[in-house]
């Protein structure tokens, strides 16, 4: 990713849609105990994202995105996941057709309250930002920019699957994220998330709110208040940000705003579920270098990786499902 929008107030988002009211999330009314929010393992989490740099670069349509796309489905069954593969084809901005690979896991399929976890798992096909212009058609390893949120939804499955939770839980890995236009339409982009949106799998689903997971593991990240996330779904924003803040991650969840991105979450809005983008804006100020000195050149790879990002970013969203199933995310 990404397309950043850098605007005033939310009258100039680039997709400016009809004003919805205020998103509520339900709340559970019967006094339930307190759910035990499990601790998660960042080794786990990081032997995640090393696999998926095993396989090489994930450019749809090659493969070692192939490869790695069955070895996501076979580890997210072996969680005990129900899991579906939504194939498409996309046209990128080059003209170029793209086949793709939406993967859809569910944990308590028939579980009436339920939220959405999201994260994009393809790696961008140019290093069209490296500063060294020799680079700038080699693919990138995408080792935060689609491994670290994969990585991080592969941990919280494995966790969820050893503690039981009162909660349907959806994971869906979006293909096709990355092989936008930098300097075109914003549309260009999240091709895999815009194809969900429209033919959702399963059929008429729904949730209490989703959140997307994009740029989760760089040492020096910093994530604050996106600003689509804030125009969706300003309460389930604020309600995480206060969370992890509390659980002593301040110097990650900040209070500033960092604009819009046309990300996945974009989409899920678009299809009725209240979402938000937990994203590494470090230098808002910045519009030509705010996700960071790697994004979309080499230097996204494994020496960019900080274990104890992960581990925040995994444990907060951990948290987040845990105090949701027992009515304590405030």
């Amino acid at each position: 990713m990404h397309i950043r929008i850098i605007y005033i107030g939310f009258l100039s988002f680039l997709f400016l849609v009809s004003c919805k009211p205020e998103t509520q999330v339900a709340e559970i009314s019967i006094n339930k105990p307190r759910a035990k929010v499990p601790a998660i393992e960042v080794d786990s989490t990081f032997s995640y994202l090393e696999k998926q740099l095993s396989f090489g670069y994930r450019i749809p349509g090659t493969k070692e995105h192939e490869n790695c796309k069955d070895w996501l489905v076979s580890k997210l069954e072996s969680f005990g996941l129900e899991v579906k593969v939504q194939k498409f084809e996309s046209k990128i901005f080059t003209g170029a057709i793209m086949p793709g690979y939406n993967i859809i896991a569910q944990l308590n399929p028939k579980h009436s309250r339920r939220v959405l976890l999201a994260a994009h798992w393809d790696t961008r096909i140019i290093a069209d930002k490296d500063p060294n212009e020799e680079n700038h058609d080699d693919p990138i390893m995408g080792a935060d920019d689609g491994a670290s949120g994969v990585a991080a939804l592969l941990e919280i499955a494995r966790t969820l699957s050893k503690n039981p939770i009162d909660l349907g839980v959806d994971f869906i890995l979006f293909d096709v994220e990355d092989q936008g236009d930098m300097h075109g339409e914003a549309n260009t982009w999240a091709l895999g998330s815009q194809h969900w949106s429209k033919n959702k799998v399963p059929k008429n689903y729904n949730a209490d709110f989703g959140i997307l997971l994009d740029m989760v593991g760089a040492k020096g990240a910093r994530f604050g208040k996106e600003g689509y996330s804030m125009q969706y779904a300003p309460q389930i924003v604020n309600k995480v940000w206060k969370l992890a803040q509390n659980m002593g991650y301040a110097d990650f969840f900040q209070d500033y705003n960092s604009g819009g991105i046309a990300d996945d979450h974009l989409y899920m809005n678009q299809a009725g579920i209240p979402s938000i983008d937990i994203i590494s804006i470090p230098n808002p100020e910045n519009s030509e270098s705010s996700f960071g000195f790697y994004h979309h050149t080499l230097a996204d790879n494994i020496g960019i990786i900080d274990k104890r990002t992960l581990k925040v970013v995994t444990q907060v969203v951990t948290a987040v499902l845990y105090r949701h199933s027992d009515g304590t995310l405030q």
